[in-house]
């Protein structure tokens, strides 16, 4: 008998349950849980300010994400913010403006980003429930998932235009439900 490699075996767990988009999301999250401690709460993505200086850069925003809806406030929520369509299509964390892992609280996490430029933007999330660093691919899951401007459960590939949300001034927060 043949051994399947792991990306095999991926490949046929995500075609076995029909849901290859939502197991690509899964993938993409988890691999945010192995970021280093110093981007596990924010992220500065953008040119810092001069040292010293107390007034964020031109035409940049601090956007904050309330995560609502978790089940419960064990394992932590693994969340990426990209900037285009190609690289939130990719589903590839590297790609991702900014990343990270935030600590629950009374069954929610809110999460600042400082220094984001002006633009368009999506953001992904999902809740680690068992802290295994892994996302579990299965929509029906206790491992919730959520989406800028999503309000249902993600069943299939999230898409750009519908997740999209537009930085246009000094101060931005946004709300995602996990499903």
């Amino acid at each position: 008998m043949t051994r399947l490699s792991r990306k095999e075996r991926l490949t046929a767990s995500r075609l076995a349950c029909g849901m290859r988009a939502c197991g690509m999301l899964a993938a993409f999250l988890a691999a945010i849980a192995s970021l280093p401690a110093a981007a596990q709460t924010s992220s500065q993505p953008a040119a810092q300010p001069a040292q010293g200086a107390t007034q964020p850069a031109p035409n940049t925003a601090t956007l904050k994400i309330t995560v609502s809806g978790l089940e419960s406030n064990d394992g932590a929520l693994f969340w990426t913010l990209y900037n285009s369509q190609d690289t939130f299509e990719a589903f590839d964390p590297d790609t991702a403006l900014a990343k990270g892992k935030c600590q629950i609280t009374d069954q929610s996490c809110t999460i600042t980003v400082e220094n984001v430029p002006y633009g368009e933007y999506a953001v992904l999330v999902a809740h680690d429930v068992n802290g295994d660093g892994e996302i579990d691919r299965n929509p029906l899951s206790d491992e919730l998932k959520g989406v800028s401007n999503y309000t249902s459960k993600l069943w299939w590939k999230p898409n750009w235009d519908d997740a999209k949300f537009t930085i246009n001034k000094p101060s931005m927060a946004i709300a995602i439900s996990v499903y």
